[in-house]
């Protein structure tokens, strides 16, 4: 019998390709949404593959409680809200809820039924705030400075405390940036690679941020392998390597042939007040309890997502 598998959030960048993967693997895969722009599952050519529910509301529990007595072996969450920028200005509570409310009601499902139902929650390296040069594990101290890595940290704690509590096959996997074409093209490196050569200036905010920059696709390899593994563990996935954006822009324009410095233009609506300037990452962890780490370069990640 197939494994069956349920992914919130289901229509963004990293809900569609773990649903490729999932299917390829031979599971039957169902998801939730919030809305019916499935421009990214009908990009991967997956979509008719698919079982889609709708869930128009965070706090249906009603409605999730029915998707949920599908009695899936595995439960995926990549759903909520999912823009820094946009938690800011979200009506009250907006962020907060989409991230919370769900998983509750996914984790007293799973308490309650009794069965073996794993849970993954995809968190963020938001979570831990502004850290400067110090290589980030999972353990060190979280200090959020958005609302949404806020919500991204109270998501991360509730599952924690499940599976300490209960003892429940729950766990959390900490996502530095990831990129891909199915990136909307408001993400910086999308929009930097997508507008190169083709609009005369792109604005951007503070261009010396450094980040962790991976292959979107693979990281989803690395959920795959986290939720296969015997035992239950929180991780960190990220590439170990840290490059500005101002690098970034850099090898974009060199690859055409231009000055980067005539197409890039600053507007202080861009620059964020709490933006993190800098994030490094341990990845020593998954390294070593799941023997996986991820391949591709920031230098492979633009090639990639220039040729599509």
């Amino acid at each position: 019998m197939k494994k069956k598998a349920l992914i919130f959030g289901i229509t963004g960048q990293d809900g569609a390709y773990l649903a490729d993967l999932l299917l390829n693997k031979k599971y039957q895969v169902h998801g939730v949404s919030r809305g019916k722009n499935f421009v990214n599952l009908k990009k991967l050519n997956i979509f008719k593959k698919l079982k889609i529910h709708i869930l128009k509301k965070n706090n249906d529990t009603k409605k999730m409680n029915m998707i949920l007595k599908n009695m899936f072996n595995e439960i995926y969450f990549c759903g909520g809200q999912s823009s820094v920028q946009e938690s800011f200005f979200k009506k009250e509570y907006e962020t907060y809820e989409s991230q919370i409310l769900p998983i509750q009601i996914i984790l007293e499902f799973i308490r309650k039924s009794k069965k073996k139902i794993k849970f993954l929650y995809s968190s963020s390296s938001e979570i831990f705030g502004n850290y400067s040069k110090k290589k980030l594990r999972e353990t060190d101290e979280k200090k959020p400075v958005s609302p949404y890595a806020l919500a991204k940290l109270a998501g991360y704690e509730i599952v924690k405390s499940y599976r300490e509590m209960f003892n429940l096959p729950v766990f959390s996997i900490v996502l530095f940036n990831h990129e891909s074409p199915l990136r909307g093209d408001s993400y910086v490196i999308k929009k930097i690679v997508s507008g190169a050569g083709k609009i005369n200036k792109i604005v951007l905010g503070n261009i010396n941020i450094k980040r962790d920059w991976g292959w979107a696709p693979e990281y989803m390899q690395g959920f795959y392998k986290a939720m296969k593994s015997q035992t239950v563990n929180d991780y960190i996935i990220a590439t170990g390597k840290t490059t500005s954006l101002k690098e970034i822009i850099k090898m974009v324009f060199k690859k055409k042939n231009l000055n980067w410095k005539k197409h890039i233009g600053y507007s202080k609506k861009n620059f964020r007040k709490y933006d993190i300037n800098e994030n490094y990452a341990d990845t020593s962890s998954i390294k070593k309890k799941l023997k996986w780490s991820p391949k591709f370069t920031i230098h492979q990640v633009i090639n990639k997502i220039n040729q599509q």
